[in-house]
């Protein structure tokens, strides 16, 4: 059972569980009304209402009692709705004369609003079918039996219950709709996906639900930059860095347009903590974030992803330009002043670059972050501060195959 499957079976059984007193209550309702129209001379007897009370109470209590222990599912939500319609039938037809059978279908609409409103169209299609079939049925046998009713007038009646039912549940299920594709959002907020807002131009007759689409999408943009913020330097972060890559991806794919990757690694860095303290680690890394937020183009997406690893993906750019913007990073950090208001100094970094043509569609996400990762080791080997452009003929040198130790050195 998926997760969203999971959670739609608990709410219902939740919402079987608290309708099943209202359900009784207005079943009570009815059946008093029932009793108070057989003291008026109707053919029925207290003994037919009760027992269909009886038997009602016992269908809905035992589904309320399987849903508190979890063992409950849609046959469940089917019963209970069918149990509606059966119970509004019976008492009908024990309280009232033939004559007054449509009762059923106004009756009946109370099951109905239930069905749309907590269990979906498709529930709301089975008890409206219930109903008409039920009805019928009532009819014919009260017509074979010899009562006053006119098959052409009951024919209308059953239209007109249809139409306005089919009215009611196409506005119910624009609600319903609307209302799901809200909770498709959170279910994917959930999952840390908060790319796609609640579409509000989609709807015509804005309602309570795009007032609370239009909220959706206020709280969407404040959760998705907590999550994918990097809090001490407000770059993306790695959950960030991964979701953006793929996108980029995935639309550089789709547009056959160049894609490039850079993978920045603070040189020396451990020396600043070590020497500083973690507060000024920490203060130099916030000037670094900013230092390349500033530095990039517009379109251009900076992420930390390590400790005093970054990564920046360049849209539409190719190998010249992915060259060009890694040295403009790489002189901005050179030339700036960290820590001016304390005792200054002075960091390097090594970066590695990474670029796909327009005609690189197979290119696969960790293939390119690997290829990224070894271009920076490249550079780090080969002395630090400096800039390294992946190609093939860099992969098959032997650097690339000491990555790992490269790693164990450390910055």
């Amino acid at each position: 059972m998926t997760p969203a499957r999971g959670a739609r079976d608990r709410f219902h059984a939740d919402t079987l569980i608290w309708q099943s007193r209202i359900r009784l209550g207005v079943a009570l309702v009815i059946g008093v009304a029932g009793l108070l129209l057989l003291q008026t001379g109707a053919r029925g007897s207290v003994e037919g209402l009760a027992g269909a009370f009886a038997g009602y109470a016992l269908v809905t209590g035992g589904i309320a009692a399987l849903a508190r222990r979890g063992r409950i599912g849609s046959w469940g939500v089917t019963a209970s709705l069918l149990a509606d319609v059966a119970y509004v039938c019976a008492a009908t037809l024990i309280a009232s004369p033939p004559a007054y059978y449509q009762r059923i279908l106004i009756l009946a609409f109370i099951a109905l609003h239930l069905a749309d409103l907590y269990f979906g169209r498709t529930q709301a299609l089975i008890v409206m079918a219930a109903v008409i079939l039920g009805y019928l049925m009532i009819v014919t046998a009260a017509i074979n039996g010899g009562a006053a009713l006119v098959w052409s007038e009951e024919m209308w009646s059953v239209a007109a219950f249809g139409i306005v039912a089919a009215v009611f549940l196409l506005e119910y299920g624009s609600w319903n709709r609307r209302l799901g594709s809200i909770m498709r959002l959170l279910e994917r907020a959930e999952e840390g996906e908060f790319a796609a807002p609640y579409d509000l131009e989609a709807d015509a007759h804005p309602d309570a639900v795009t007032l609370l689409g239009a909220a959706y999408n206020r709280v969407r943009e404040q959760i998705s930059s907590m999550v994918m913020t990097d809090a001490l330097t407000g770059c993306v972060n790695r959950r960030g860095f991964d979701h953006e890559l793929a996108r980029e991806m995935a639309r550089a794919a789709r547009a056959n347009s160049d894609f490039s990757l850079l993978a920045l690694d603070l040189d020396f860095f451990k020396n600043v903590n070590d020497t500083r303290g973690h507060l000024a680690g920490d203060a130099v890394l916030r000037e670094v974030g900013g230092l390349l937020m500033a530095s990039r183009r517009a379109g251009d997406i900076v992420a930390r992803t390590g400790g005093e690893e970054f990564s920046i993906i360049l849209p539409d750019t190719g190998a010249a330009g992915a060259e060009l913007a890694a040295s403009r990073f790489w002189e901005a950090i050179r030339a700036h002043e960290f820590l001016k208001e304390q005792k200054s100094l002075r960091l390097t970094v090594s970066i590695g670059a990474v670029s796909r043509g327009p005609d690189g569609r197979e290119e696969l996400v960790e293939a390119l972050k690997k290829r990224a990762d070894d271009a920076l080791y490249h550079a780090k080997r080969d002395g630090r501060d400096c800039v390294r452009v992946w190609t093939p003929a860099l992969s098959a040198r032997p650097s690339a195959r000491i990555s790992e130790s490269m790693r164990q050195m450390g910055p």
